[in-house]
């Protein structure tokens, strides 16, 4: 798959599925926009990339929710690059919460980071995405068709992701823009460590979920990514790729 003078934004890069995917992309030729909120993280990933192919990364560190972060990331991708041919909303949380809770700001912080943010970056990419015939590229997660206690706040936005990606492929079509979803399984990535667990706890905690689920690799899924990225199947849209080993299904 050859991305070579194409220009792609992929969020939650400085870790997981997102420095996995800015990789890939990177060695497919791309050139990119990294966000993330690490920033050392997120140079080591640049770094990668750079090596790669010798484009350099235009690394951005952001936080997604706050006020006017996501204009700026459109905004300072064009004046770098020109223009925009991929959108990867990659960026993502999970906190633990319920209806139980007092504090309705667990579903708030949710909602912005899984759903908000993916709508507002779509929507400011669209007149570009439309000059480059592009696509975007959300990542959901099979893991919200499963109810576990604790998980409903990200399941609601994971839940509205999937819808935003269908209703918007279709939106989009007349534009030539295609929208489209990929569904990791239960990802080895960081995130667990915003449930404020130690790294030998995430790893006792992956071990332990093995048992039920398969769990799946970043490397794995950004080959996914950067293939639904791509012009391999141009009619691609609306779709939903899940990479779970099954789990989905059991």
């Amino acid at each position: 798959m050859d991305f070579t003078g194409k220009v792609v934004i992929v969020t939650g890069a400085s870790s997981g599925i997102g420095a996995a995917s800015a990789i890939l992309f990177a060695k497919c030729g791309a050139k990119l926009t990294l966000v993330g909120r690490n920033e050392q993280r997120l140079k080591e990933v640049a770094k990668k990339c750079h090596a790669a192919k010798g484009n350099q990364p235009l690394s951005l560190v952001l936080d997604l929710t706050q006020k006017g972060s996501c204009d700026a990331v459109v905004a300072r991708t064009v004046v770098a690059f020109q223009k925009i041919n991929v959108l990867v909303n990659c960026a993502g949380k999970v906190t633990i919460g319920s209806l139980f809770d007092d504090n309705i700001n667990a579903l708030d912080e949710m909602i912005d980071i899984n759903l908000r943010v993916p709508y507002q970056l779509t929507h400011l990419a669209v007149p570009y995405l439309k000059q480059s015939k592009g696509n975007v590229v959300n990542l959901t997660a099979t893991k919200y068709t499963r109810v576990r206690h604790g998980f409903l706040g990200y399941s609601i936005a994971k839940a509205g992701l999937e819808k935003f990606t269908k209703n918007a492929a279709i939106e989009l079509a007349t534009e030539g823009i295609r929208v489209n979803s990929v569904q990791p399984g239960l990802t080895r990535t960081n995130i667990l460590s915003n449930l404020a667990m130690s790294e030998e706890d995430r790893r006792g905690a992956y071990e332990r979920l093995s048992n039920e689920m398969k769990v799946i690799e970043p490397e794995e899924v950004a080959k996914m990514v950067v293939f639904v990225a791509s012009d391999t199947c141009p009619n691609l849209t609306g779709a939903q790729m899940s990479i779970d080993g099954a789990t989905s299904v059991m």
